[in-house]
């Protein structure tokens, strides 16, 4: 088992970049694709199909392994792999579980809506899947990232992740840290240029779901990148030189990681849906 580990649910609007956040994981990664997004993400790219081949090797030639998942069998042969230890990989990245869901609803029911005593096996398939996921990076050393992505629906006045049934008042506490990422507008103070910033929530706030477990974070991580937090949590990773350099504009307790972070001014203010 390695110190060295983060589990993360990352909830938010379309388009506010769950995706490039989860891919900044350290690599090699995989990425369990259900919204096809890996179109989109940058780096070497290989596909890989749990069901018929065993995961590839780490060859220098890729850093992102994609499955696609078009059926949930294909999430829970990956998983059978990982749980092994006959793979590469230093991070899984589910893309996102709100549409695995509608995956898993498929498998139990086709397309047929479903009935009372379905939600009980819908709700016991999800829990086991994001458990045992989660469970990886305290079991596998290889593994320092496990990274949940969710779509966010506002519930009473409160954005949270967005599942169907009982597990989505549960699964924002099974993780590290479960964080609301935005975007946000902010004008340059010399140029007067307007530039979107991606904001990642991870402290408490009355109106959208966010907590850490982990010491030392601040409220608001601007532009952030996995493999830099698990850098500065843990200490630099020798192995890997990352492409990101973080400036502190917010200074944090000595004991604390030092993150570039918006500091709070009472409560922060995401936009609202």
């Amino acid at each position: 088992m390695s110190d060295r580990s983060l589990t993360m649910l990352v909830h938010g609007m379309s388009g506010s970049g769950k995706s490039t956040l989860a891919a900044s994981a350290p690599k090699p990664l995989l990425y369990l694709d259900v919204e096809m997004a890996s179109r989109f993400l940058r780096g070497r790219k290989k596909k890989w199909n749990p069901l018929t081949e065993a995961p590839p090797e780490a060859d220098g030639s890729w850093d992102i392994c994609v499955v696609t998942l078009d059926e949930f069998n294909k999430a829970q042969k990956a998983y059978e792999y990982l749980k092994s230890g006959r793979h590469p990989f230093k991070s899984v990245v589910v893309d996102s579980i709100s549409e695995l869901q509608s995956k898993a609803v498929e498998n139990i029911k086709g397309r047929q809506q479903l009935q009372t005593q379905d939600w009980g096996k819908l709700l016991s398939v999800m829990s086991f899947f994001c458990r045992d996921l989660r469970d990886l990076a305290g079991t596998d050393d290889k593994i320092e990232a496990v990274v949940i992505t969710a779509m966010s629906r506002d519930y009473d006045g409160i954005v949270k992740p967005y599942l169907q049934g009982q597990i989505a008042s549960q699964v924002p506490y099974w993780f590290d840290i479960t964080a609301y990422l935005y975007v946000q507008q902010v004008a340059d103070q010399i140029t007067g240029e307007v530039r979107d910033t991606r904001n990642l929530l991870v402290g408490n706030h009355p109106n959208y779901e966010a907590k850490s477990r982990v010491p030392g974070l601040p409220t608001v991580i601007e532009n952030p990148d996995i493999t830099v937090m698990l850098n500065n949590i843990f200490g630099e990773d020798v192995s890997v030189v990352p492409e990101i350099a973080v400036t502190v504009v917010q200074e944090l307790p000595a004991q604390g990681p030092s993150f570039e972070a918006v500091a709070p001014t009472g409560q922060p203010e995401p936009p609202s849906l």
